[in-house]
């Protein structure tokens, strides 16, 4: 009998054992799990927080991106507005030198000009616009001719009256005798001072008209193009009836040059 009991005594013991091992170790299993669980959830707050400093950063970022863009395209813009500007300041430089050296360019630089020079007291370098201004010598009116083919017309011309340009203006020589008319292409005519002087040249068709030699600038109501050449052209009237003058009459003139 005190066997039997002491035999229970080692059993109850060996279980009591054996439920305080089975309990410690499923305390240390709960704290491993608690410590894992917090562990897991500090890594997930830590990812968490990791993602939304890196989503602000990448927002701030273009930001940034967005305002350097738009600072660079006022840039750009204010740069072409300068630029813009000093075209336009270059242009009127460059229009307003034009309009100055036009208005200093002598007469004697200008391709269109009649130049008159020989045996006379003052030479001259005469633009379309001189000759416009000299009112009290200009004249206009309806010339005959004749060629050299027989062919008869009436033509309306306007210029000065060439005697009283080479002595109002040029102060032709009293010594003078001859004057020459010379087109740019190398045509010329040839004048005494006599005929230049005359100031009755006829139509004879109208003997009442009477007219002097000019350096007519207008035809018909049209002035010369200035591209074909210098837009002045000696004009002269009949000597008497039948005067085939029409050969006489010189296109383009470059000079008159005055023997």
């Amino acid at each position: 009998m005190k066997k039997f009991q002491t035999i229970n005594l080692l059993i109850i013991l060996i279980l009591a054992i054996s439920l305080s091992l089975t309990g410690c170790k499923s305390k240390t299993e709960n704290n491993e799990v608690s410590i894992d669980t917090e562990k897991e959830q500090e890594t997930e707050k830590d990812i968490t927080i990791e993602e939304e400093t890196t989503e602000e950063d990448s927002n701030i970022e273009e930001e940034l991106e967005e305002e350097q863009e738009d600072d660079e395209e006022i840039k750009s813009q204010d740069n072409k507005a300068v630029e813009e500007a000093s075209e336009k300041s270059e242009d009127v430089s460059e229009e307003s030198k034009d309009g100055e050296e036009a208005e200093d360019k002598p007469a004697d630089e200008d391709e269109n000009v009649l130049k008159i020079e020989g045996n006379v007291g003052s030479e001259k370098s005469l633009n379309l616009r001189d000759l416009k201004a000299m009112e009290n010598i200009i004249f206009e009116g309806e010339y005959y001719s004749i060629n050299n083919f027989g062919t008869t017309a009436h033509t309306n011309f306007k210029g000065v009256n060439l005697w009283k340009l080479l002595e109002q203006e040029a102060q032709i020589s009293s010594a003078a005798t001859k004057v020459t008319i010379l087109a740019i292409d190398g045509y010329k005519m040839e004048f005494t001072i006599e005929q230049v002087k005359k100031q009755d040249y006829i139509d004879e068709t109208n003997p009442q008209a009477k007219f002097p030699m000019i350096i007519a600038w207008e035809e018909n109501g049209e002035e010369y193009d200035s591209e074909d050449g210098p837009p002045f052209k000696l004009v002269v009237g009949q000597k008497e009836a039948g005067d085939v003058n029409k050969p006489q009459w010189v296109s383009n003139i470059d000079k008159i040059i005055v023997e």
